[in-house]
Parts: structure tokens; C-alpha cells; sequence
């Protein structure tokens, strides 16, 4: 056991050593590929982008300490953020930070039972299905942005998208997304054309503020729901995270202890509660950008953390200028990156039975709006229908 620690101690260690300038690089670079995305996606759950921003950057300040799967990216994420929407509607930021603290409780208590072996059990199709109704729910989640408000909003988007794709094809070092808010909020901030902006979905002011244990936790009608929702932003955290930290293994050619992970996750959850945030899972797209912009070591997602916390009191005045527009351009673009490219070659494999799967999780997620009621439901039924066909 002893030495099975001086093991674990030492490879830590190493995961903090090394190429210390391009480390942080990558991390400031990350930080600014993360700021649109923690922007929009507070905004689909319904909170302050400064809180989104905040929870951000302490997911990645805690992960970098805690987590098992080194250069994953962490933070409040398209799914766990539609699962946020509804709660914070209806019962206000107090119960969302307590789905929040239980989230990460049930995260900490699912990583203890190695709940990841029960990965292993969800049908592909599933996956498959879930990842493609996510697509769905984030691409129409953003058309009330863009639709019915003014002609000049129309034009914006078009330009918006213009600007992602060329950016895509011929600027390597700057996110494609922070390239099109930078340009098109000087633009808007010039010509002062009648659309929507951020600071008139939600008010901007920033005050760091002391951890506390969340107040909603002593108040029964707060707590039910939250107890409820937290169970399915932990489910959507761990689905979510585990497929990244996959995916992560084969870009790293390592391995990493999914656990290990989720209790990390959990810690990290728990302490965004504690500074009245919400919760997060690994993000695909932003982690393979952090090994593409040359991160290494644990350093990289340290520098990412703070660099957003920061942004916090140098920009929170510049955000409130962003256009509604240009983020739900971001949004859908994301969106399309979401829907899994498998899905035909699945399908192919065995046309009625995959094609069923899939198209089941993704009915169940859509009707019930429910990322989590899909994965579970037709889990069930498929390993149930796997046993009495035995």
C-alpha cells in the first residue's frame, strides 16, 4: 500500500513538471476558447454569465488538482445546463446551488461504488442517441435568439457564421467563436444596430463571494427538486465526462482511472456550490483543444482557472456588449459538432434494432426534455429485453 502511494505521489508530481512557458500558454488560450461557451451556457441555464463564468473557472482551479485524466477540460456544460433550465425557472438560483452540492455528493458516493463499470452496460445506441437529442435540444434552444427580433439580427447571424467558418479554416492559434465576438461586438458597439444584447438577458455585476454551505439544504421545498435534479445532473455529468475521458485516452495514448475521476469531478462540484455556482462535466471539443495547443501538465488548466476568474473583474463590463446573436451562432455551431458522426455506420450494422435504440433515447430525451430520463429508461429496457431473449 505504501508503496502503491510513493507510486501515485511521484507519477503527481511529474503531471506539474515540464514545459513550463508552453503550458501556460495553452492554458490562457484555453481560458479564452472557454469564455464564450461558459457565457452561452450559463445563459441556456438561465444564470448570471458572471456565475457561469465563476463556476468555470473553479471547476478547472479544483480539477487541476484533483483530477485523475490530466488536460480534460471541466465546466458547466450544454447538457447539465439544459438540466439546470427548468430548475432555476421555476425554483431560483438557491435550489440550483443545492442540485449542485448534491450533484457532486452523488458524483463522490457513484465514484466510491465504481459506477463506471455500469458504463459498460449502456448500448451504444444509447450513447449515440443521447449525444444527437443533446445536438437537438441546444441547436432549438437558441432560436428564440435569432428569430422574430429584428432584420438586423438576421444579418448579424449570417455574418456571424461567415466569420466562425472562415476563422475555422485560416486562424489556428485563436478560437474560431472568440474571433466572432471580438469582431462583431466592436462592430455593434460602433454602429449601435437594434438587436438583443447580454447585458438585457441578464444583469452583470461580480462580487467574489465567501464559501458557505447552501442555505437551501435546511429548506424542504427547496430541497425535493434539488435532490431530484441533482441526481440527473450527476447521471448527465458522468455520461458526459466518461466519454470524453475516453476519448481523451486514445488522443494521449494513456490511461486514466474514470472513478478516480468522477470523485474528483464530485470535490469539484461541491466547492462551485460553496461560492453559489453550478455544476459541470467534461467538455469534448475544449479538452482535445488543450492537447492541440500543446498542454502537458496540470499547469495548463491551473492557468485556465485563473485566467477566467480574473476575466472576471476585467471584463465583466465588456461581456454585458456581447450581441444575443453572435453566442446563439456559437451555440449551434457547437451543436452541430454534437451529433455523433457514427450514427449511419451504426445504424448500418443492424437497421432496425440500432436504428430503434437510437431513435428511442432520442424520442424519450426530446418529449421529456430529460437528458437523463432517455439514458436510464432505455438502458433498462434493453438489458431487459437482453435477458428474457436469453
Amino acid at each position: 500500500m505504501e508503496v502503491t502511494w510513493d507510486v501515485r505521489h511521484s507519477t503527481y508530481v511529474k503531471q506539474w513538471q515540464g514545459q513550463y512557458a508552453s503550458n501556460i500558454l495553452a492554458g490562457i488560450l484555453l481560458a479564452l476558447a472557454l469564455l464564450p461557451g461558459a457565457i452561452a451556457f450559463s445563459l441556456i441555464a438561465g444564470v448570471s454569465p458572471t456565475i457561469g463564468l465563476l463556476s468555470t473557472g473553479l471547476m478547472m482551479l479544483v480539477l487541476s488538482l484533483t483530477s485523475n485524466r490530466t488536460l480534460m477540460v471541466s465546466a458547466p456544460s450544454s447538457g447539465v445546463s439544459l438540466v439546470v433550465a427548468p430548475l432555476m425557472a421555476s425554483y431560483g438560483m438557491g435550489a440550483v446551488v443545492v442540485a449542485t452540492f448534491i450533484m457532486g455528493i452523488i458524483q463522490i458516493v457513484f465514484g466510491w461504488c465504481h459506477v463506471n463499470k455500469l458504463m459498460n452496460y449502456i448500448p451504444t445506441g444509447v450513447v449515440i442517441g443521447f449525444m444527437n437529442a443533446l445536438g437537438v435540444l441546444l441547436f432549438t434552444s437558441q432560436l428564440k435568439n435569432i428569430f422574430h427580433i429584428s432584420i438586423s439580427t438576421y444579418m448579424l447571424t449570417i455574418l456571424s457564421f461567415i466569420l466562425i467558418w472562415c476563422a475555422q479554416r485560416y486562424i489556428t492559434f485563436i478560437p474560431a467563436p472568440l474571433v466572432a465576438i471580438v469582431v462583431l461586438t466592436i462592430c455593434t458597439w460602433f454602429m449601435q444596430p437594434d438587436i438583443k444584447y447580454v447585458h438585457d438577458m441578464a444583469i452583470l455585476h461580480f462580487q467574489l463571494p465567501k464559501p458557505s454551505l447552501p442555505v437551501g439544504l435546511l429548506e424542504v421545498p427547496l430541497l425535493l427538486p434539488a435532490l431530484a435534479y441533482g441526481l440527473m445532473m450527476a447521471i448527465v455529468a458522468i455520461v458526459q465526462t466518461t466519454l470524453t475521458a475516453r476519448m481523451m485516452d486514445d488522443v494521449t495514448q494513456s490511461h486514466s482511472d474514470k472513478n478516480r475521476e468522477t470523485i474528483g469531478q464530485g470535490m469539484a462540484n461541491m466547492i462551485v456550490s460553496l461560492f453559489g455556482g453550478y455544476g459541470g462535466s467534461a467538455l469534448v471539443g475544449q479538452s482535445r483543444f488543450n492537447v492541440t495547443m500543446g498542454a502537458t501538465t496540470r499547469i495548463s488548466t491551473l492557468v485556465t482557472g485563473a485566467f477566467l476568474i480574473i476575466s472576471l473583474f476585467l471584463f465583466g463590463d465588456i461581456i454585458g456588449q456581447i450581441p444575443m446573436a453572435v453566442l446563439a451562432t456559437v451555440l449551434i455551431t457547437i451543436s452541430l459538432k454534437t451529433f455523433d458522426r457514427n450514427t449511419m455506420s451504426f445504424i448500418r450494422k443492424a437497421p432496425v434494432k440500432n436504428d430503434l435504440i437510437v431513435l428511442l433515447t432520442m424520442f424519450i430525451i426530446l418529449i421529456t426534455n430529460n437528458l437523463a430520463a432517455g439514458v436510464v429508461i432505455v438502458t433498462i429496457g434493453y438489458l431487459v429485453a437482453k435477458f428474457f431473449k436469453k
